[in-house]
């Protein structure tokens, strides 16, 4: 590939488009400037691959071939699925903003991060736009509700859900600034920003992923290290219960609002008769107070807990999904997130539409969504790559472990967050894929100066040749 820092204009151009778009993504109703963005990087990447491939000095180095196998497999099968869909020109719409952007920026990120290219300049732009989230987080927290009016500068505030993947996608990039002292405070305060961010959209699920996410960073290197493994694994657990706790609570809530609701209404045409039970003679009254409470509080406990499973909707979502796959179990019904529920509408139960209307958008979950999409062979296809993804991470976990955590904890952290919903399209997938590609190039730097071969990858020739490696200056608008 050209060596960008060799050619200002290639180098400059590509890094200040990645750096608009690593901006306008962390917003919404920027989709003018995002696609302005992306056309010009993919121009950029074009132009890139004609001179290597007219130069045939050059050495031509892409990511791994599995990793690049795994890709083309998952952007073709997704392109022949409008072929068979359900609706063609949404799945095509669709493949363009969840198949062939995204995969541009994974190239566009891979090539600014392998080459070292104003690294400081993106991750400032990063720390900034989550700066502005969680200053607009705490100002306008009231107001973060989807059903209300966004006032102001709100307008520009995503949905709650997008914007807390949003920040929990870029903690991993703040956690690999920490080993430099000169980011080090960058990242601590970035990853302050995103937990404010998404402890103020009031997504429960955030804390899981959350917890799953500081599992990957803060595990030890060592299994001598009993005690960081062992506190580790104690906030996964106490983040689990607390969004389990606080989801309940919610729940609880809404469902003694409604039934003070209805009450106040029977409560003009029925006598409030129940007063005549608050005063009960000295014999009617239990004996033992602490077992009588002890039963109380484990029926209350019990009732709660019944309460709220019954008002959560997800099992009941998922089973109606999972009852359409034999439907079309090999192909699908095309790619797009909307397509099952558009596919599956007629039948969808009316009791299940009155307890959570969000049964009409998707199923809730990434790979039953990718399973009615495009069938077994694509949910096949979508879980090879991300192995083949995570397996480029691990690839580098004795040469470069802050990365090797880093890219973990992007994808098992982005897969936890959306295993009970499906926030991964459009700016949120392309999001996902541009820090993959810009972790990834990273690793590759790292690899060259060592002049490291691993299975998955191999130093350039030249790289293993030299014996006195210098390590790659980044320009000095960084």
């Amino acid at each position: 590939m050209v060596n960008l820092r060799l050619k200002s204009w290639a180098g400059d151009a590509l890094s200040t488009v990645c750096a608009v778009l690593l901006f306008v993504v962390m917003f919404d109703h920027m989709t003018a400037v995002k696609y302005i963005g992306l056309g010009v990087l993919i121009a950029i990447l074009a132009l890139l691959a004609f001179n290597s491939l007219r130069d045939k000095a050059s050495r031509r180095l892409l990511p791994a071939q599995p990793l690049l196998i795994a890709l083309s497999a998952w952007a073709l099968w997704t392109l022949m699925s409008a072929a068979w869909s359900f609706d063609r020109a949404l799945s095509l719409g669709a493949w363009r903003d969840e198949v062939f952007y995204p995969l541009a920026g994974f190239f566009g990120f891979w090539l600014i991060g392998k080459e070292a290219l104003n690294k400081r300049r993106l991750q400032t732009v990063v720390w900034v736009a989550c700066l502005i989230l969680a200053i607009a987080s705490v100002v306008f927290f009231n107001d973060l509700d989807p059903a209300i009016p966004k006032p102001g500068l709100l307008h520009f505030y995503a949905r709650v859900g997008h914007t807390s993947t949003l920040a929990l996608m870029a903690i991993p990039l703040f956690a690999s600034m920490i080993s430099d002292p000169n980011t080090r405070f960058r990242g601590l305060t970035g990853i302050a920003f995103c937990v404010v961010i998404g402890g103020a959209t009031l997504n429960r699920f955030f804390w899981i992923a959350l917890a799953v996410v500081a599992v990957v960073l803060l595990w030890p290197r060592s299994p001598h290290d009993r005690l960081r493994a062992w506190t580790a694994l104690g906030t996964l657990l106490v983040a689990t219960l607390a969004a389990v706790g606080f989801s309940n609570k919610l729940r609880l809530m809404d469902l003694r609002a409604n039934a003070a609701t209805a009450n106040s209404a029977q409560a003009l045409s029925v006598p409030p008769v129940s007063a005549l039970r608050v005063t009960a003679s000295t014999s009617d009254r239990p004996t033992s107070l602490p077992h009588s409470a002890h039963v109380l509080a484990g029926s209350s406990i019990a009732s709660s807990v019944n309460r709220a499973m019954s008002s959560d909707a997800r099992p009941r979502i998922w089973a109606f999904y999972l009852s359409q796959v034999p439907a079309h179990p090999w192909l699908g019904v095309g790619f797009g997130k909307p397509l099952p529920s558009l596919a599956y509408e007629s039948v969808i139960p009316d009791d299940l539409v009155k307890l959570d209307g969000n049964v009409r958008t998707h199923a809730h979950n990434i790979f039953l969504n990718t399973l009615l999409q495009v069938g077994a062979i694509g949910l096949l296809i979508q879980l090879a790559v991300f192995t083949c993804l995570a397996n480029q991470f691990f690839a580098i976990r004795h040469a470069y472990p802050q990365l090797f955590r880093a890219g973990f904890a992007l994808i098992l952290g982005m897969l936890a967050k959306n295993l009970t919903d499906d926030f991964m399209w459009q700016s949120t997938m392309l999001m996902f894929w541009s820090y993959s590609g810009w972790l990834l190039g990273q690793t590759a730097v790292r690899l060259n100066a060592l002049k490291a071969t691993t299975p998955f990858y191999q130093a350039p020739r030249s790289a293993r040749e030299i014996t006195l490696v210098e390590r790659p200056l980044e320009p000095a608008s960084s």
